[in-house]
């Protein structure tokens, strides 16, 4: 019949889609777009820091064992005046492996403390646990001091031993406890001893019990002038989670 149309489709129905039927679709398709963004992000995330938790439980674990070898924790740092050489709690911690790279924070990408640390992002309770170490020609020097062992802890399970360190200039080797601990030499360094808040506004640490959690209270108040960088702070309001109390 002169007229008739052979696709089926009204006489006037258009042939595709409108203006704003395209905005509306790539709106669609760009949320969840974002959501889907969004969502890897978290679990990326997540997986740091439970990989990051881990290590801490790692590192407990290898203090632990080097206090049941020598009777004691491992020193924060060791210095001999014969050689010029000090070596840092890291050295101790692994003394018997190489097991270096479990002190890479998978959420810090910042400067490490020391230029030649490759690995970096964790920091050691020096304000109770971990003493000083002073040596020339083998003999050891006024000024050390023992570090803690596990019977001089009351509560294990609240007394930190490492956490994801951080302050203004990057890492830090040294945790330090708001208020000036026994092995501490002076309150300015408790600002360069602060722990770094970085899992989603949470910051690890690993305890003297052997396990490790996510805590979010940050605090800033402390014994030294000024305040804790940007995202960094302290675990507890004062010494409470440092000591051996």
């Amino acid at each position: 019949m002169t007229g008739s149309r052979g696709d089926g489709r009204r006489h006037g129905a258009p042939g595709g889609f409108t203006l704003l039927e395209l905005l509306i679709v790539m709106a669609i398709i760009a949320f969840l777009g974002a959501l889907l963004t969004t969502a890897a992000r978290r679990a990326r995330q997540e997986a740091q820091r439970i990989q990051c938790l881990s290590n801490l439980r790692q590192m407990v674990l290898a203090a632990a064992a080097y206090e049941d070898d020598h009777g004691a924790f491992p020193p924060a740092y060791e210095r001999d005046y014969s050689t010029g050489e000090t070596k840092t709690w890291e050295w101790f911690l692994w003394e018997m492996g190489t097991q270096f790279q479990i002190q890479q924070c998978p959420s810090f990408h910042g400067a490490a403390m020391w230029d030649e640390d490759r690995y970096t992002g964790y920091n050691y309770n020096a304000s109770y646990i971990g003493g000083r170490v002073f040596r020339r020609d083998g003999k050891m020097l006024y000024g050390s001091t023992p570090s803690a062992c596990m019977a001089d802890i009351r509560d294990p399970s609240q007394c930190a031993l490492f956490g994801d360190g951080e302050y203004e200039s990057g890492a830090n080797k040294f945790m330090r406890s708001p208020e000036p601990g026994p092995l501490d030499t002076d309150a300015a360094l408790t600002l360069a001893g602060t722990q770094g808040f970085r899992h989603g506004d949470r910051t690890n640490v690993g305890f003297a019990d052997g396990h490790a959690e996510s805590l979010k209270d940050r605090y800033v108040e402390s014994g030294g002038s000024g305040e804790p960088a940007p995202g960094c702070g302290f675990i507890s309001p004062d010494n409470r989670l440092y000591d051996l109390r």
